[in-house]
């Protein structure tokens, strides 16, 4: 005779529970976070685009012998590839976090997963603050989301984190994604002619 479920049958409601508990907010979650780092490609494709716009506005001006301009391209150029950097490391980093929560199955992954990826989040939310506000806001709820499983996870089963461990991975893998990042832009971005670059560091040099 087939019982119902759970009739006539032992289990531990919480072991059974846990797997589908973590895989249904895991999706959530990265579904969060694929769509956040989605923004930030669009955001730097933008960037992107109007650095080869200023870059050839720059190349022109210093043709004209328009030095006054061709600096002022110059500083802008910097200051818009600093944004780039930024926000490229973003979305590597986020990319990076996506990879590994994506491991996540139960409750017992969730500590040595879960607890460098809340670090990184909280970094990534940290540097788009004055950039891409939106994101940096939408972050912010991904880690609360991320923070509530861990303390679930510690509850049920008394695992913990070295914070030290946490901080040390979440550490390695920014520094990769501003490695990757950097090679990414030396292979993307058209560099500036040197008298170009000197005059737009003394330019920001004399407005500091």
């Amino acid at each position: 005779m087939r019982f119902p479920f759970g009739f006539g049958q032992k289990r531990a409601p919480e072991q059974r529970r846990q797997p589908i508990l973590v895989g249904s907010r895991m999706v959530e979650i990265l579904t969060h976070l694929k769509i956040q780092a989605e923004k930030l490609n669009r955001t730097y494709q933008r960037l992107a685009a109007r650095d080869r716009e200023l870059f050839e506005a720059c190349i022109r001006a210093e043709q004209e012998l328009d030095r006054d301009r061709a600096t002022i391209y110059a500083n802008e150029i910097a200051q818009l590839r600093k944004m780039s950097r930024t926000i490229l490391r973003s979305q590597i980093s986020l990319e990076k976090v996506i990879l590994r929560l994506e491991t996540v199955k139960e409750f017992g992954d969730v500590m040595n997963v879960l607890a460098p990826a809340t670090r990184i989040i909280k970094q990534v939310q940290s540097e788009l603050t004055g950039l891409v506000p939106e994101v940096a806001h939408n972050l912010r709820m991904v880690d609360e989301m991320l923070e509530g499983i861990i303390v679930e996870a510690g509850n049920v089963t008394g695992a913990t984190v070295s914070v030290m461990v946490a901080d040390s991975e979440a550490r390695r893998i920014l520094e990769e994604a501003s490695e990757i990042a950097a090679q990414r832009m030396n292979n993307q971005f058209p560099e500036l002619p040197e008298n170009l670059r000197e005059r737009g560091q003394t330019a920001r040099d004399n407005v500091a």
